[in-house]
């Protein structure tokens, strides 16, 4: 072959010039990312720390695109007195920000009578209008979305979506006539458009509502059967067997089961169990047992251990492909133990497999609560509970609670005084979580003597607000019902520290506090010269037991935040700490740098810096006790999830290791934290 070299040359000329015009606008962009940074932003945040929203509402006037994007994303977690104005502002901003911030208000009647009025007279605002309506909208909302269904399926529309996700919400909570609900779920139920059929029926897939008409079940059944997408078909999947599981089950295929996409596979496991013990269900859960994803083998044999039906036969299929299987996690094979009839003959296995695994010890100690009588049993959680490990003795005080709801009366007797006394011996170990899981267990376990009222105010004194404020939360609510009158003056005394979120709780617990005003709080400075020289959408590399996540920071959001991730991330805060939480088919969280175990983070807050964009899988979100308690601790969603749109910081998006986000399990650890350019 020949080529022709004038073409080639002038090929390479245009790759040169091409080259160097990228050059020139990274350069640019670069540039333009750094003056933001060390310019801009500096004096912004100083009216976002102060949630100073008349300052903030004058930046969304700001000449540069950015910057009103990031005082509109602040307004949504800001306070806001004159919500008539706040909905004009909007209203003449016209933009997705801006309508977004709205949303996260609490709108009056009247306000939503005038935003309906817009709808009606504006097709240009019915995109924005319709986001709010379904995070704030009422019944005449649902009504007006209902008058105009045609009109937003139409061919011109392009604000059916958000449409479709404020009628599938509303549609939940407000009155809708029989054959209007038919019409939009017969029409829903034959889409193929992802993000169109999931907003439809996203009230119907999250809430508990069994759908009795025939044919509208018929329907949803049939998009399981011929539509690829594996995402609707989860959808149909949950949808129906809420409805009737037997049905259902009769007709799933079975064949393409242990090849099933994560979260398909996942909703199935926990779908199935509707259905009662059968051949047809254990070939499901046979299936599900050789998927090759742990989180899928785990929610599985959970729900086979809880079937009350489930025969003791199975427990050769269990053995075989799970408990004797060396391929599979450790983790997982301790739940195939659980989900055996009898676990006596494994114990030696179980501790095998959870030797120097702490966060396995729960699983450990709920065999051991299978296998031995009560007394041996509560020697094992005394033996935990005095562990130097810390861990150990947090897991002792979660197992105690479940066993001891499930013994006789005449066992709690005979047990009562030596339970007490355990309870002790966790609570005088002064720390934060074993106390906040033990008081819960006080509440209902009833082995607190009349006497032990000066011994738990006594322990109480080594906490403090704001810190320790779990721990006065849920022993607050034990005081209440044990110890009302000689906890009065406790009480009083911790309403008088005028912490807003206590009272707020007392006050909801039933104590007589007054009301406390909010304090602002000390947020960590961002290092803005630093954020800068991170280089636009840097990439944040977590090697886990697992393998490599890459998330591409979104910093132009989320500054303060990701200025502090970047300064433990340095300091090596996050390595060797593991993910305490993984709640399948919605996130995987982790980053607790203190604790490991969800009540602890750094030394600092940042304010919350909700964004714009939705909750999709792959987002990565940031954990917060709510608005401006944000420090550490992260999570990644597995699946969409736009309930949490508005309301939590995203600070980016995981590009690289979706299959390891699939796959992580509690316990697993963040080996190294690091950066990368993108």
């Amino acid at each position: 072959m020949k080529f022709n070299t004038k073409c080639v040359k002038s090929m390479c000329v245009l790759m040169m010039v091409t080259f160097v015009a990228f050059l020139t606008t990274s350069c640019m962009q670069e540039s333009a990312y750094s003056e933001l940074l060390t310019d801009e932003y500096p004096e912004l945040y100083r009216h976002v720390f102060d949630r100073n929203v008349d300052s903030l509402l004058a930046y969304t006037e700001h000449p540069d695109a950015f910057v009103q994007a990031q005082a509109w994303r602040a307004l949504i977690s800001t306070p806001v007195e004159d919500m008539d104005a706040f909905v004009t502002k909007a209203q003449y901003a016209n933009t997705e920000l801006g309508w977004m911030a709205l949303s996260a208000h609490e709108l009056t009647d009247e306000q939503l009578t005038r935003l309906h009025d817009l709808w009606n007279r504006r097709a240009s605002m019915r995109k924005g209008i319709s986001l709010v309506l379904g995070q704030q909208g009422n019944q005449e909302s649902l009504d007006l979305l209902l008058r105009n269904f045609d009109e937003i399926i139409g061919p011109d529309s392009d604000y059916e979506y958000n449409s479709a996700l404020a009628m599938g919400r509303l549609m939940m909570e407000y009155d809708i006539p029989e054959s209007s609900r038919r019409s939009i779920l017969r029409y829903a139920a034959v889409l193929e458009d992802e993000d169109l059929y999931r907003a439809y029926f996203y009230g119907l897939y999250r809430g508990d509502e069994v759908i009795e008409d025939e044919q509208i079940r018929t329907n949803i059944w049939e998009a399981y059967e011929w539509v690829e997408s594996p995402y609707i078909r989860q959808y149909a999947l949950r949808m129906a067997f809420k409805s009737d599981a037997e049905w259902t089950l009769e007709r799933l295929p079975v064949e393409d089961i242990s090849e099933m996409n994560v979260q398909l596979a996942v909703e199935l496991a926990n779908q199935a169990s509707n259905a009662g013990w059968s051949p047809k269900l254990e070939e499901v859960y046979t299936r599900l047992l050789d998927h090759p994803n742990p989180v899928v083998n785990d929610v599985a044999l959970n729900k086979i251990a809880n079937h009350p039906e489930k025969e003791s036969s199975f427990d050769s299929v269990i053995s075989e492909k799970i408990v004797e299987n060396e391929q599979k996690e450790a983790s997982v094979r301790l739940s195939g133990i659980i989900a055996m009839s009898e676990a006596d003959e494994y114990l030696s296995l179980a501790e095998s497999l959870s030797e120097g695994q702490e966060y396995l010890l729960i699983k450990k100690l709920h065999i051991y609560r299978q296998a031995l009588n009560a007394d041996e049993f509560l020697q094992k959680l005394e033996e935990h509970a005095g562990s130097s490990n810390r861990m150990e003795a947090l897991f002792a005080a979660q197992a105690m609670s479940g066993w001891w709801v499930d013994l006789e009366e005449s066992q709690q007797s005979s047990l009562k005084e030596s339970v007490r006394n355990l309870v002790f011996d966790l609570l005088e170990r002064g720390d934060r979580s074993i106390t906040y899981i033990s008081a819960s267990f006080m509440e209902s376990a009833g082995v607190i003597l009349d006497e032990d009222f000066s011994r738990i105010e006594e322990l109480l004194t080594n906490y403090q607000l704001p810190e320790d404020i779990e721990v006065y939360q849920s022993m607050a609510g034990f005081l209440y019902e044990r110890f009302r009158d000689e906890a009065q003056d406790l009480i009083d005394s911790l309403s008088a520290k005028g912490n807003p979120a206590l009272n707020s709780t007392l006050a909801n617990q039933g104590w007589d506090v007054p009301d406390a005003e909010a304090e602002s709080p000390i947020f960590r400075t961002p290092d803005w010269q630093r954020l800068a020289e991170l280089d636009f959408e840097p990439v944040w590399v977590l090697e886990t037991e697992e393998g490599t996540i890459k998330i591409a920071m979104d910093v132009l959001s989320a500054p303060a935040t990701i200025s502090g991730i970047d300064s433990l991330t340095r300091a090596g805060a996050y390595d060797s700490v593991a993910f305490h939480r993984v709640v399948p088919n919605f996130v995987i969280q982790g980053g607790d740098v203190e604790t490991g175990d969800g009540f602890g983070g750094p030394d600092y807050v940042v304010p919350t810096e909700a964004s714009g964009k939705e909750y999709r899988r792959g987002m990565v979100g940031i954990a917060s006790a709510g608005t401006d308690t944000e420090g550490s601790q992260y999570f990644a969603m597995h699946d969409w999830a736009p309930h949490l749109n508005g309301r939590y910081t995203i600070i980016g998006e995981v590009i690289e290791g979706m299959d390891v986000v699939d796959r992580i399990m509690v316990g697993d650890k963040v080996l190294k934290a690091s950066w990368q350019k993108k």
